[in-house]
Protein backbone atom coordinates (compact mmCIF):
# COMPACT_ATOMS: atom_id res chain seq x y z
CA UNK A 1 0.00 0.00 0.00
CA UNK A 2 1.40 3.19 -0.91
CA UNK A 3 2.46 5.52 2.14
CA UNK A 4 1.06 9.28 2.54
CA UNK A 5 3.61 11.88 1.70
CA UNK A 6 4.17 14.20 5.23
CA UNK A 7 4.91 18.01 4.82
CA UNK A 8 8.67 17.68 4.76
CA UNK A 9 9.27 14.52 3.00
CA UNK A 10 13.01 13.42 2.59
CA UNK A 11 12.28 12.69 -1.32
CA UNK A 12 8.42 12.97 -3.02
CA UNK A 13 6.84 9.45 -3.54
CA UNK A 14 5.64 7.96 -6.12
CA UNK A 15 1.96 9.37 -7.44
CA UNK A 16 -0.87 6.66 -7.29
CA UNK A 17 -1.46 4.24 -10.08
CA UNK A 18 -3.42 5.92 -13.09
CA UNK A 19 -2.81 9.78 -11.34
CA UNK A 20 -1.52 12.78 -13.77
CA UNK A 21 1.94 13.06 -13.49
CA UNK A 22 3.37 16.44 -12.49
CA UNK A 23 3.85 16.77 -9.09
CA UNK A 24 1.38 18.27 -6.73
CA UNK A 25 0.16 20.70 -8.79
CA UNK A 26 -3.88 21.08 -8.87
CA UNK A 27 -5.70 20.42 -11.96
CA UNK A 28 -5.54 24.12 -13.37
CA UNK A 29 -8.61 26.35 -13.32
CA UNK A 30 -12.10 26.25 -12.29
CA UNK A 31 -14.79 23.93 -14.08
CA UNK A 32 -16.62 26.89 -14.12
CA UNK A 33 -14.94 30.64 -15.57
CA UNK A 34 -15.37 33.81 -13.89
CA UNK A 35 -16.95 35.77 -16.91
CA UNK A 36 -20.30 33.42 -16.38
CA UNK A 37 -20.76 34.21 -12.96
CA UNK A 38 -19.60 37.80 -14.49
CA UNK A 39 -22.61 37.79 -16.59
CA UNK A 40 -24.93 36.71 -14.35
CA UNK A 41 -24.16 39.09 -11.56
CA UNK A 42 -24.78 41.39 -14.45
CA UNK A 43 -27.30 40.29 -16.34
CA UNK A 44 -30.79 41.97 -14.85
CA UNK A 45 -29.08 45.08 -14.31
CA UNK A 46 -27.80 45.34 -17.57
CA UNK A 47 -30.86 45.28 -19.23
CA UNK A 48 -32.36 47.64 -16.55
CA UNK A 49 -29.33 49.58 -17.68
CA UNK A 50 -30.08 49.93 -21.18
CA UNK A 51 -33.37 50.22 -20.37
CA UNK A 52 -32.74 53.54 -18.89
CA UNK A 53 -30.82 54.66 -21.37
CA UNK A 54 -33.27 54.32 -23.97
CA UNK A 55 -35.79 56.26 -21.80
CA UNK A 56 -33.43 58.65 -21.45
CA UNK A 57 -32.51 59.21 -25.28
CA UNK A 58 -36.18 59.24 -25.97
CA UNK A 59 -36.72 62.02 -23.50
CA UNK A 60 -38.37 60.35 -20.42
CA UNK A 61 -35.91 61.15 -18.05
CA UNK A 62 -37.73 60.43 -14.91
CA UNK A 63 -38.38 56.80 -16.12
CA UNK A 64 -34.96 56.35 -17.45
CA UNK A 65 -33.20 58.20 -14.06
CA UNK A 66 -35.38 55.59 -12.10
CA UNK A 67 -34.24 52.29 -14.19
CA UNK A 68 -30.64 53.68 -13.87
CA UNK A 69 -31.26 54.14 -10.18
CA UNK A 70 -32.56 50.66 -9.69
CA UNK A 71 -30.22 49.34 -11.82
CA UNK A 72 -27.06 50.57 -9.77
CA UNK A 73 -28.98 49.92 -6.65
CA UNK A 74 -29.26 45.80 -7.10
CA UNK A 75 -25.94 45.87 -8.11
CA UNK A 76 -24.96 47.48 -4.81
CA UNK A 77 -27.24 45.39 -2.71
CA UNK A 78 -25.90 42.09 -4.82
CA UNK A 79 -22.61 42.86 -3.76
CA UNK A 80 -23.16 43.39 -0.31
CA UNK A 81 -25.65 41.03 0.39
CA UNK A 82 -24.26 37.89 -1.41
CA UNK A 83 -20.24 38.57 0.08
CA UNK A 84 -18.46 35.91 1.51
CA UNK A 85 -18.03 37.44 4.88
CA UNK A 86 -22.34 38.11 4.70
CA UNK A 87 -22.29 34.46 4.16
CA UNK A 88 -19.81 33.53 7.18
CA UNK A 89 -21.92 35.52 9.29
CA UNK A 90 -25.27 33.51 8.82
CA UNK A 91 -23.01 30.41 9.80
CA UNK A 92 -22.54 32.02 12.98
CA UNK A 93 -18.95 29.49 13.67
CA UNK A 94 -16.35 30.74 16.06
CA UNK A 95 -12.51 30.76 15.33
CA UNK A 96 -11.07 27.33 16.05
CA UNK A 97 -9.19 26.92 19.67
CA UNK A 98 -4.82 26.27 18.78
CA UNK A 99 -5.62 23.74 21.92
CA UNK A 100 -8.92 22.60 21.54
CA UNK A 101 -8.66 21.98 17.82
CA UNK A 102 -4.54 21.91 17.90
CA UNK A 103 -4.75 18.39 15.41
CA UNK A 104 -6.99 20.57 13.53
CA UNK A 105 -4.63 23.73 13.48
CA UNK A 106 -1.39 21.96 12.85
CA UNK A 107 -2.71 19.66 9.50
CA UNK A 108 -3.68 22.87 7.90
CA UNK A 109 -0.58 24.90 8.59
CA UNK A 110 1.01 21.39 7.25
CA UNK A 111 -1.26 21.12 3.94
CA UNK A 112 -0.99 25.37 3.40
CA UNK A 113 3.03 24.30 3.13
CA UNK A 114 2.18 21.18 1.24
CA UNK A 115 0.00 22.93 -1.32
CA UNK A 116 1.61 26.55 -1.19
CA UNK A 117 -1.41 28.31 -0.93
CA UNK A 118 -1.88 30.53 2.33
CA UNK A 119 -3.35 29.71 5.28
CA UNK A 120 -7.43 30.70 5.16
CA UNK A 121 -8.73 31.74 8.88
CA UNK A 122 -9.80 28.30 10.53
CA UNK A 123 -13.42 28.45 11.94
CA UNK A 124 -15.42 25.91 13.45
CA UNK A 125 -19.27 25.64 13.21
CA UNK A 126 -20.77 23.77 16.31
CA UNK A 127 -22.65 21.07 14.91
CA UNK A 128 -23.35 17.08 15.15
CA UNK A 129 -23.18 16.95 11.31
CA UNK A 130 -19.56 16.10 9.59
CA UNK A 131 -18.91 18.39 7.07
CA UNK A 132 -16.92 21.42 5.42
CA UNK A 133 -16.41 24.27 2.94
CA UNK A 134 -14.69 27.07 2.13
CA UNK A 135 -15.64 30.91 1.79
CA UNK A 136 -13.70 33.78 0.41
CA UNK A 137 -12.88 35.89 -2.39
CA UNK A 138 -9.68 34.54 -3.30
CA UNK A 139 -6.37 33.27 -1.22
CA UNK A 140 -5.85 36.13 0.80
CA UNK A 141 -9.00 36.27 2.25
CA UNK A 142 -9.95 32.45 2.02
CA UNK A 143 -11.82 31.11 5.59
CA UNK A 144 -11.90 27.19 6.27
CA UNK A 145 -15.28 26.39 8.33
CA UNK A 146 -15.03 22.45 8.99
CA UNK A 147 -18.70 21.20 12.08
CA UNK A 148 -17.24 19.77 15.17
CA UNK A 149 -18.73 16.85 13.81
CA UNK A 150 -16.31 16.69 11.38
CA UNK A 151 -13.58 16.61 13.75
CA UNK A 152 -14.85 13.84 16.01
CA UNK A 153 -15.52 11.64 13.24
CA UNK A 154 -12.73 11.30 11.31
CA UNK A 155 -9.14 10.15 12.14
CA UNK A 156 -5.82 12.32 11.57
CA UNK A 157 -5.37 10.88 7.93
CA UNK A 158 -8.38 11.18 6.78
CA UNK A 159 -9.05 14.68 8.46
CA UNK A 160 -5.75 15.17 6.17
CA UNK A 161 -7.19 14.48 2.96
CA UNK A 162 -10.53 16.45 3.92
CA UNK A 163 -8.45 19.23 4.56
CA UNK A 164 -6.55 19.14 1.35
CA UNK A 165 -9.58 19.01 -0.96
CA UNK A 166 -10.78 22.30 0.73
CA UNK A 167 -7.75 23.65 0.28
CA UNK A 168 -7.44 22.58 -3.04
CA UNK A 169 -10.47 25.06 -3.82
CA UNK A 170 -8.38 27.88 -2.21
CA UNK A 171 -5.58 26.61 -5.04
CA UNK A 172 -7.70 25.85 -8.49
CA UNK A 173 -9.25 29.09 -8.59
CA UNK A 174 -12.94 28.11 -7.08
CA UNK A 175 -13.24 31.15 -4.21
CA UNK A 176 -13.73 33.86 -6.89
CA UNK A 177 -16.28 31.97 -9.23
CA UNK A 178 -18.52 30.97 -6.12
CA UNK A 179 -18.15 34.69 -4.60
CA UNK A 180 -19.78 36.11 -7.61
CA UNK A 181 -21.76 32.91 -8.10
CA UNK A 182 -23.44 33.82 -4.95
CA UNK A 183 -23.55 37.82 -4.94
CA UNK A 184 -25.52 37.65 -8.74
CA UNK A 185 -27.99 34.87 -6.84
CA UNK A 186 -28.66 36.55 -3.03
CA UNK A 187 -31.31 38.68 -3.82
CA UNK A 188 -33.29 35.72 -5.44
CA UNK A 189 -32.46 33.19 -3.35
CA UNK A 190 -34.59 34.98 -1.14
CA UNK A 191 -37.53 33.71 -2.32
CA UNK A 192 -36.44 31.68 -5.11
CA UNK A 193 -36.23 27.91 -4.57
CA UNK A 194 -34.15 27.24 -7.47
CA UNK A 195 -31.43 29.71 -6.58
CA UNK A 196 -29.70 26.45 -5.54
CA UNK A 197 -29.81 24.99 -8.67
CA UNK A 198 -28.61 28.07 -10.64
CA UNK A 199 -25.81 28.34 -7.77
CA UNK A 200 -24.46 24.74 -8.40
CA UNK A 201 -24.45 25.48 -12.15
CA UNK A 202 -22.82 28.34 -12.33
CA UNK A 203 -20.02 27.42 -9.23
CA UNK A 204 -19.60 24.45 -11.22
CA UNK A 205 -21.37 21.01 -10.89
CA UNK A 206 -17.99 18.92 -11.03
CA UNK A 207 -15.89 21.16 -8.50
CA UNK A 208 -16.03 19.09 -5.58
CA UNK A 209 -15.10 15.94 -7.81
CA UNK A 210 -12.07 17.81 -9.44
CA UNK A 211 -10.97 18.81 -6.02
CA UNK A 212 -10.69 15.26 -4.79
CA UNK A 213 -8.56 14.85 -7.52
CA UNK A 214 -6.39 18.10 -6.73
CA UNK A 215 -6.15 16.41 -3.24
CA UNK A 216 -4.75 13.32 -3.77
CA UNK A 217 -1.91 15.06 -5.80
CA UNK A 218 -0.99 16.86 -2.63
CA UNK A 219 -1.25 13.84 -0.34
CA UNK A 220 -0.17 11.27 -2.61
CA UNK A 221 -2.92 8.68 -0.83
CA UNK A 222 -6.76 8.37 -2.33
CA UNK A 223 -7.57 5.67 0.52
CA UNK A 224 -7.53 8.21 3.39
CA UNK A 225 -9.89 10.91 1.06
CA UNK A 226 -11.79 7.82 0.34
CA UNK A 227 -12.60 7.16 3.57
CA UNK A 228 -13.34 10.43 4.63
CA UNK A 229 -16.28 10.00 2.00
CA UNK A 230 -17.40 6.67 3.16
CA UNK A 231 -17.87 8.19 6.90
CA UNK A 232 -19.57 11.56 5.74
CA UNK A 233 -21.92 9.29 3.49
CA UNK A 234 -22.64 7.04 6.52
CA UNK A 235 -23.32 10.04 8.73
CA UNK A 236 -27.11 10.37 9.25
CA UNK A 237 -26.91 14.03 8.20
CA UNK A 238 -24.16 16.18 6.27
CA UNK A 239 -26.40 19.17 6.84
CA UNK A 240 -25.76 21.67 9.62
CA UNK A 241 -28.88 22.34 11.25
CA UNK A 242 -30.03 26.19 11.81
CA UNK A 243 -29.12 27.00 8.20
CA UNK A 244 -31.76 29.35 6.89
CA UNK A 245 -33.07 28.73 3.73
CA UNK A 246 -31.18 31.30 1.97
CA UNK A 247 -28.03 30.26 3.21
CA UNK A 248 -28.91 26.84 1.97
CA UNK A 249 -29.37 27.70 -1.11
CA UNK A 250 -26.39 30.05 -1.75
CA UNK A 251 -23.74 27.96 -0.01
CA UNK A 252 -24.91 24.74 -0.42
CA UNK A 253 -22.89 23.26 -3.48
CA UNK A 254 -19.64 24.66 -1.86
CA UNK A 255 -19.88 21.83 0.98
CA UNK A 256 -17.99 18.76 0.84
CA UNK A 257 -20.68 17.29 1.17
CA UNK A 258 -23.29 19.79 -0.91
CA UNK A 259 -26.81 20.03 1.26
CA UNK A 260 -29.88 19.91 -0.52
CA UNK A 261 -32.64 21.95 0.67
CA UNK A 262 -35.46 19.59 -0.11
CA UNK A 263 -36.48 16.54 2.57
CA UNK A 264 -35.69 13.76 1.86
CA UNK A 265 -33.01 15.34 0.02
CA UNK A 266 -33.14 14.84 -3.75
CA UNK A 267 -29.72 14.09 -6.09
CA UNK A 268 -28.64 17.05 -7.61
CA UNK A 269 -28.29 16.50 -11.38
CA UNK A 270 -24.57 16.14 -12.68
CA UNK A 271 -23.00 15.74 -9.03
CA UNK A 272 -21.13 12.66 -8.32
CA UNK A 273 -22.54 11.63 -4.68
CA UNK A 274 -19.89 10.67 -1.96
CA UNK A 275 -20.12 7.07 -2.77
CA UNK A 276 -19.79 7.53 -6.23
CA UNK A 277 -16.26 9.85 -5.78
CA UNK A 278 -15.33 7.78 -2.96
CA UNK A 279 -15.06 4.80 -5.73
CA UNK A 280 -13.18 7.09 -8.08
CA UNK A 281 -10.59 7.69 -5.85
CA UNK A 282 -10.16 3.69 -4.98
CA UNK A 283 -9.74 3.56 -9.01
CA UNK A 284 -6.40 5.63 -8.58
Amino acid sequence: MLEPVRVQPAAPGPLPAGAPAGGAAAPAGPAVTPVAAWAALVGAPGTLLVAGVALLALGVPAAGAALLALAVGLVAAALVVGSPHRLLDQLATRPADAVAEARLVSLVEAMCVADGVPLPRLLVLEDAAPNALVLGGGPADAALVVTSGLLTCLDRMELEALVAHELSHVKRGDLAVAATAARALSLAALWWPAAAQAMLRLAGSTRESLADQAAVRVTRYPPALAAALDKLAAAPSTRPSGLSPWTTRLTGPLWCSPLREARPPRPMAGVLDLGERAALLREL
